[in-house]
Parts: C-alpha cells; structure tokens; sequence
C-alpha cells in the first residue's frame, strides 16, 4: 500500500512539498482480525523541504491516524496495547497479547506506560499524604493523594519534613492536610502550609481507636472471665460454661443450635454425643466436648459404652440395629 496525498508537511518548519526524493519499504503490525495477525506493507515517501531555512533537508512522509516516526507498528494497535498495559502491568498484559494474537514482551509494554504524559495537577484544596517503602527497613518515599479525586497527585523522593513542606509553599490552594500521626508530616505542614487545617484520616483514627479498646479490655481481662449471675426477677439462665458466651455475657447463636442434651457417660467429664441423624459406624467412635466444640476420640471403654447406649435407645424406638 502506499499514500495517495499529493504532498505532505515537513515536520521541522510546516513547509508542504511535493517532491519526492526516494522510496522505501516499511512494515507496519496492525490490530489482529480473527485471531489472526495483520501486517501492512507501506511503500513510503521520503520528500525534499523547499525551504531554504529550515535545517531538514529531507523528511519522512506519515501519514495521518497510520504512522508515527520510528514506530513499526500502526497508531490503532499502539493505543490498544497501552490500555492493556494501563489495565494489567506488563506480565498479565503480555499473557493477554498473547492470546488476542500479538507478539509483545512485558518490557514494550512497561515502556509504552513510561512514555505517556504525565498529567499536570490541578488545585489541591484538600490534599492527603502518607508513606510508603521503597525498600522496607531503609527507603521510604511520600505519596500525595487529591482527597476529592482519589488519585495520587504527585510523590516526593523521601518523607522528611524539609521535603513536604517545600512542595506545600508551591500549593498555597491546599486548605486541609490530611494525614496520619507521623511527626515529620505535622512539622511540614505547619512549615509549608500554615493556614492549612491538619485532620486525621479515617483509618488511622478507627485503627487508633481499635489499639485503645484492646489496651483496656487487656486490662480487665479478669473482670470479663467472671461467671454469670441472674439477677432478681429475670428469667432462670442454664448453667454453662464461659466458652459459649458472647462478650456481653448472652450465649452464643451457632452453639445455641448446634448443641443438643448432653448424654450420660462412664467418664466424670461433660460429653455427649451429636445425634441428630443417624450417624454412620464411623462417627460414633467419637465424642464431642462441649466446652471445646470439636470431635475428640476417647479410650475405648467409653466408647463401647457410648455404643451400647446408643443401640439401646434404638432398640427402645423399635429401630432396627444398622
């Protein structure tokens, strides 16, 4: 294929010329269509400037929405690729070309994320920083984030205090600082941005709030593991152990359900055994303890007992000994 424009635009000085001083193959890979790779073949022109000031003496024709300088693939499979790589990094991204059916490594479509634009920031009124660790134990960077927008604004190479507050003196828009307890984030931004309200963000406060409810129910640890009382004209509460209450002394739902009465054993500790069905051969060599709640094998003398009970109470209901 080749172009059908009778003249193109040098890309030093705007000069359109038509004079052709030489051709020149040049492949180009194309989108994919029916899983099956596209490549173009472009017979390309390469024109004279006419302009005796301009310091290009000749110059590549592109053409529009097609081709770029130096690029061996079109503009359409370009774009395609750098969402891919926006969307999934460069390993999950090349596993996905991969099956779409184009050839491309993880380090083309790491390149292709480094060469966008970075986007200029807009005013940030209300700004929130944290750290982070490069290298956990020896490096740490800051990380600026646009409260309203959700997205990280900019980052700063370390997290001292000189650093944040230097660039807070070049955002005099930044009206609330929200941040963490970290002393080097309070001291810049009262250095860089003294008119700004220094808030704390919602995690630190309820991850602060989650340490101090544990420091005092630590201290009264004591205080919780104390039996339960009934108290003059409430109802008779079944005596039971301090495994199946909740914190506010009530007895747990699921032990509530799954519990059944206890059945009597050789052995002077409370067992029972979970009746509710039929239980195969197998699951009735075990017994259950309630003050634990999981299935715990027992000596053999108690469990001929508990067999011999339980073919007994069969044998009572008229059921056939299985």
């Amino acid at each position: 294929m080749r172009s059908t424009v009778g003249s193109a635009a040098c890309p030093g000085c705007g000069w359109r010329s038509s004079r052709v001083h030489c051709y020149y193959q040049r492949c180009l890979a194309g989108r994919p269509v029916a899983g099956r790779q596209v490549r173009l073949d472009l017979r390309a022109r390469r024109l004279v400037c006419g302009n005796s000031s301009c310091g290009r003496r000749t110059f590549a024709e592109q053409i529009p929405d097609l081709t770029r300088r130096h690029a061996r693939r079109t503009n359409a499979l370009t774009a395609q690729l750098t969402d891919i790589a926006l969307f999934l990094g460069g390993r999950a991204g090349a596993g996905l070309c991969k099956r779409l059916a184009v050839t491309v490594g993880k380090d083309t479509l790491l390149r292709l994320l480094r060469a966008l634009p970075v986007p200029q920031p807009e005013s940030v009124p209300y700004l929130g920083v944290d750290e982070f660790a490069v290298r956990r134990g020896r490096t740490y960077a800051t990380i600026l984030v646009d409260m309203h927008t959700r997205r990280p604004v900019d980052v700063l190479t370390d997290r001292t205090a000189h650093t944040f507050a230097v660039w807070l003196r070049g955002h005099p828009e930044v009206s609330v600082v929200c941040r963490d307890r970290a002393g080097s984030f309070r001291d810049g931004a009262q250095a860089g941005a003294p008119q700004a309200r220094q808030v704390a963000d919602a995690w630190h406060l309820l991850h602060n709030l989650a340490e101090a409810v544990e420091r005092v129910v630590g201290r009264h640890r004591a205080d919780l593991r104390e039996p339960l009382t009934v108290q003059a004209g409430q109802d008779h509460v079944r005596p039971t152990t301090l495994g199946e209450l909740d914190v506010h002394g009530r007895q747990r739902p699921l032990v509530a359900r799954t519990r059944g009465p206890p059945q009597p054993n050789a052995a002077n500790h409370p067992a029972y055994v979970v009746t509710l069905t039929p239980p195969p051969s197998s699951m009735s060599r075990y017994v259950m303890n309630p003050s634990i709640g999981d299935a715990q094998p027992d000596n053999r003398a108690e469990y001929t007992e508990i067999e011999t009970a339980w073919k007994a109470r069969r044998a009572q209901r008229g059921q056939p000994d299985g």
